[in-house]
């Protein structure tokens, strides 16, 4: 067994809508792995109070918030759905602040020896911010036909309007070409949570010393210790 900071490891965590990602992570959190979900920081940064809810509000205006001070995502939605420049101004806002919290929480779990951590990062291609930081990536993929089975289950939804929000992302295929491991989620949810534990499995036992020496894990450290001294000082 290496020392605390050599048997760190990132691995990034992606999919298509109605994959089959969260039957993954929950087989992962039961192999006792952390898995950081970029989604609840997401949510976490334009909480009400937060300075990213202040930015959005003075770029937007104050009709994006509800009566409750929150955020209202279906206004905002809707705002930046065919408005690309205002979609890039909204990440402006919010990635930096997520990346930051991601950084943050992993040089954390980088300080106190975790072995293996999980970033569970919907859009990880799409955005492409946190991959420096990840030794690898595992993508959640399923059939066309069983995607649109799911969503239209899931939601409630019609074939067009569940085919409309499949095309309107990154097609699963193509994350497939990109990914260091898949599983390939076709049958039950039994298999589906076998197929992950057996690759966190794999992934514990090739935890050595080079993990050390990797860039992906200098790269966390030094960028955690930025982001902490930036708001200490």
């Amino acid at each position: 067994r290496g020392s605390r900071a050599d048997a760190m490891r990132i691995v990034g965590l992606t999919g298509g809508i109605s994959c089959g990602k969260s039957t993954v992570v929950k087989a992962i959190e039961k192999c006792g792995v952390p898995v950081i979900d970029c989604d609840k920081i997401a949510r976490q940064v334009v909480a009400p109070g937060s300075s990213g809810l202040r930015d959005i509000v003075k770029t937007f205006g104050s009709d994006v918030l509800l009566e409750n001070g929150g955020l209202d995502r279906k206004g905002l939605g809707k705002i930046i759905f065919n408005d690309a420049d205002k979609r890039r101004q909204l990440n402006k806002i919010t990635l930096p602040r997520i990346v930051n919290t991601i950084i943050v929480t992993t040089l954390w779990h980088f300080a106190i020896g975790t072995p293996l951590v999980i970033i569970d990062a919907p859009t990880l291609y799409e955005t492409k911010s946190l991959l420096p930081y990840c030794h690898s990536v595992i993508v959640v993929a399923t059939s066309e036909e069983k995607q649109l089975e799911w969503l239209m289950a899931r939601d409630n939804s019609s074939k067009e309007d569940a085919t409309s929000r499949i095309t309107s992302q990154m097609a699963i295929a193509k994350k497939v070409e990109m990914a260091d491991k898949v599983i390939w989620n076709t049958g039950t949810r039994d298999e589906a949570e076998e197929k992950a534990t057996s690759l966190i499995k794999e992934y514990r036992n090739n935890l050595g010393l080079s993990r050390l020496f990797c860039a992906p894990g200098l790269m966390a450290s030094a960028m955690g210790l930025w982001v902490i001294l930036r708001y200490l000082l």
